[in-house]
């Protein structure tokens, strides 16, 4: 049993060392291991940072793009009605035309009389005076004051910028024969843009008692 004193003192000795080492050795760990936890929260701050702007600036864009995106579909649904209104008064035109034609080439039977029973004949036409005054019972002049600054800044030599739409209450060319050969045959084939104010009112008029406001989808709100 005492041969086995030594080996227990080396034992005891070894494990000191690996103690003392291990002490030594700690403070470099610890030092090292606090540098890269500082650097990895530098390197977290400044990806948070990025990404927080990006999100912001992605933000704005895509809410631009949403508001440009609405106001094409605005913009498009507008066109459509408008394309719509001028078919369907296109083809309401040519039907009365038609009809006028018809009318026209139908001959009357022929009627014998004696002369002396026959008074003379005296076609006289009366012609409605054009007035810039808006009609009773309806919107007042102020609301079309509002109306033609709205469609074309009251001007009414205005022309869009496609060139179809023209005039103070912007007529389509089909628009306005087609109330003329209701209204005012004389006004036919005449451009809207070059009549004069009183015949452009006056057809604007005409066409709103028949049609009402919706002629102007997004204008006519002002007559209202």
């Amino acid at each position: 049993m005492a041969g086995l004193v030594p080996r227990r003192s080396a034992t005891r000795f070894f494990a000191g060392a690996i103690v003392v080492s291990i002490a030594a050795l700690l403070p470099s760990t610890v030092s090292a291991a606090s540098s890269s936890a500082l650097e990895s929260q530098i390197d977290v701050a400044e990806f948070s940072g990025r990404a927080a702007s990006y999100a912001f600036a992605y933000s704005n864009h895509r809410a631009e793009a949403l508001d440009q995106a609405a106001e094409l579909a605005r913009e498009g649904q507008q066109a459509e009605a408008e394309r719509e209104e001028e078919e369907r008064l296109t083809a309401l035109a040519r039907t009365q035309a038609a009809e006028r034609a018809r009318v026209a080439t139908t001959v009357a039977p022929a009627v014998t009389v004696a002369p002396t029973t026959v008074a003379p004949t005296t076609t006289v036409t009366t012609t409605p005076p054009v007035t810039t005054n808006a009609p009773s019972g309806g919107p007042t002049a102020e609301q079309w004051a509002a109306l033609r600054h709205c469609e074309s800044g009251g001007r009414y030599d205005a022309v869009n910028p496609s060139g179809h739409y023209r005039g103070a209450y912007q007529f389509s060319p089909a628009t306005w024969d087609w109330v003329a050969g209701v209204s005012n045959q004389s006004l036919v084939g005449v451009d809207p843009a070059a009549a004069a104010p009183a015949d452009q009112d006056a057809q604007a008029f005409a066409l709103y008692d028949m049609r009402g406001p919706s002629p102007w989808p997004t204008c006519g709100a002002h007559l209202q």
